[in-house]
């Protein structure tokens, strides 16, 4: 009787460890991606040349800040301060571009993960309105260091942004020669944002 015992209290020890490790389900990974990101610096990462009307071709060599530029571009669907403009990637792989300092938001589109050091932004017209169908950022060699991330990408340019940089870059002195530059252009830029 006592082994009896002994075996049936064995059994559903058993049975219980068996049930409660099958309620146990292991939860997704998230992706380090996911979260709240302010751009906070952009950088021209190959040369360019621009002509211009006035004193013909101008090199734009590489390491330019284009920072304002490239907040501009990004996230000039919604006002807010650039400082204060968030890009939130979330776990459903949507894009929300909001601001912190009010209820502003828009769904910008969708991203994908396709490596540890690749992620594509597919940023909507809504999003990126003088684009007309939308931006597809592919941003290639990220990392992340604690709560910066860094990483490379390519994107066109319109010929009235290239004329900011130029007027920009001549001190005014010099216009872009719009009839010259194709309606875009790629420029090459290393981004940094940081996680909220």
């Amino acid at each position: 009787m006592k082994t009896s015992r002994l075996f049936l209290f064995a059994l559903l020890s058993v049975a219980m460890v068996f049930l409660y490790s099958c309620n146990e389900e292991e939860e997704p990974e998230v992706s380090s991606f996911v979260g709240e990101w302010v751009i906070t610096k952009a950088t021209i990462s190959e040369p360019m040349t621009l002509t211009t009307n006035e004193i013909g071709d101008i090199a734009i060599p590489a390491n330019v800040e284009i920072t304002s530029m490239i907040q501009d571009a990004l996230l000039g669907a919604i006002e807010c301060e650039p400082a204060n403009s968030i890009i939130e990637l979330l776990e459903d792989f949507s894009i929300v571009i909001s601001c912190s300092t009010s209820m502003d938001e828009i769904n910008a589109g969708t991203w994908e993960e396709q490596s540890a050091t690749v992620i594509v932004l597919n940023l909507n017209a809504t999003a990126v309105p003088s684009s007309g169908t939308g931006v597809v950022l592919t941003v290639t060699d990220v990392s992340i260091s604690g709560s910066t991330l860094t990483g490379s990408t390519s994107v066109p340019v319109s010929k009235e942004m290239l004329a900011g940089i130029v007027a920009l870059m001549t001190q005014g002195q010099a216009t872009l020669d719009m009839e010259a530059t194709p309606d875009a252009v790629p420029m090459s830029f290393t981004i940094e944002l940081e996680k909220q």
